[in-house]
């Protein structure tokens, strides 16, 4: 059973174009994410499901009932959906435990509210008001009242993009168990492609002009994404450039099968930081090499800088991730192997 189905949604605010063709399914129960960059209409798309906006071209069903089209508008407190947007707002008026007894009032909830507190680390501040918290804490606490009211369809905007990265990581965790155990449809949006892989079961991928240009679980779109876009969204790539010729294409770091229908073509190749093994080398080296410009530690990994050569004799730089072991020395030598897996090549525009 679906939660959430859109079809051929349209929306403009004034004479611009928000959102072109939306369509998005969201399973019962399960958590899918918008991912798209600021600006690409991820928080209208919310506002719409919600009901806060009044849709001019599509249909929004929850639950397979219509609650939204061109003639039909079910009002935002009839969709029992809760939302927690980046403007989040609490009671200034009240306390954090009164803040999270009005969500449960006249219901029933399968967490208690200091179960629910232990969760997103805030046990200690029952009785503090809103402007008693820093501005994590407050949207730590809105989080904690849109999980607790039990909403059919949960609508998450951003829901940690205030708090501090050891915080982030840890609140992240604890929320998806939650979400897990709670046995509620959410529906996410992020700019963080990590974020996206993290939490949800499927990813849907804007672009700034509000399309949909690729959906999949996140394996799929990390390990086949369709368009360079879709390739450098989840992290950084090596770039280069070359022609096909006998199903082969030539770059600094070895040469790629590729596919036969773009034969002569000009082709755009997307290389993973990951994807660049590297090992060390006496000079000179045989195969393809490069020369380290620098290697630095940065935790689980280690970045290292290399310049190679083209068949012009030119300097191209290359970054590699590699074990945190791994620290060569500048200006020594290291052998290049490409992981083919994580090397996307696409036409160029």
């Amino acid at each position: 059973m679906l939660s959430v189905k859109i079809n051929k949604l349209d929306h403009s605010i004034g004479n611009k174009k928000i959102l072109n063709n939306i369509n998005l399914e969201l399973e019962k129960d399960k958590i899918a994410c918008i991912l798209g960059p600021s600006g690409c209409g991820k928080t209208t798309l919310l506002k719409l499901i919600a009901g806060l906006f009044k849709v001019e071209k599509g249909e929004i069903l929850l639950d397979n009932e219509l609650v939204s089209s061109n003639n039909i508008h079910v009002k935002t407190e009839k969709r029992k959906i809760g939302f927690l947007f980046q403007d989040y707002a609490l009671f200034p008026h009240q306390t954090v435990k009164e803040n999270l007894q009005f969500a449960i009032r006249d219901k029933s909830s399968s967490h208690t509210i200091e179960e629910i507190l232990d969760v997103i680390k805030l046990t200690d501040s029952l009785k503090k008001y809103p402007h008693e918290l820093s501005g994590g804490e407050q949207q730590r606490v809105a989080l904690a009242r849109s999980i607790i009211a039990r909403p059919n369809l949960l609508l998450l905007d951003e829901p940690f993009s205030s708090l501090d990265l050891n915080l982030k990581e840890e609140v992240r965790d604890d929320t998806l168990h939650l979400l897990q155990k709670s046995n509620i449809s959410v529906l996410v949006v992020t700019h963080d492609p990590f974020e996206a892989m993290f939490i949800s079961n499927k990813i849907y991928i804007m672009d700034k002009n509000g399309n949909i240009v690729q959906s999949g679980s996140p394996k799929e779109l990390y390990n086949l994404p369709n368009s360079s876009y879709v390739a450098n969204f989840f992290g950084e790539t090596n770039k280069f450039t070359g022609v096909v010729k006998n199903k082969k294409v030539k770059t600094p770091v070895g040469e790629f099968v590729v596919d036969e229908n773009l034969e002569t073509k000009n082709v755009n190749i997307f290389v993973r930081p990951e994807a660049v093994k590297l090992s060390q080398e006496q000079t000179p080296v045989n195969g393809v090499k490069g020369t380290v410009m620098a290697s630095k530690l940065m935790g689980s990994y280690s970045f290292v800088h290399l310049s190679v050569l083209n068949d012009d004799n030119e300097i191209i730089h290359v970054h590699s991730h590699m074990p945190p072991n791994f620290l060569p020395n500048q200006s020594s030598a290291v052998g290049i192997e490409i992981d083919s897996q994580q090397t996307f090549i696409f036409p160029s525009n």
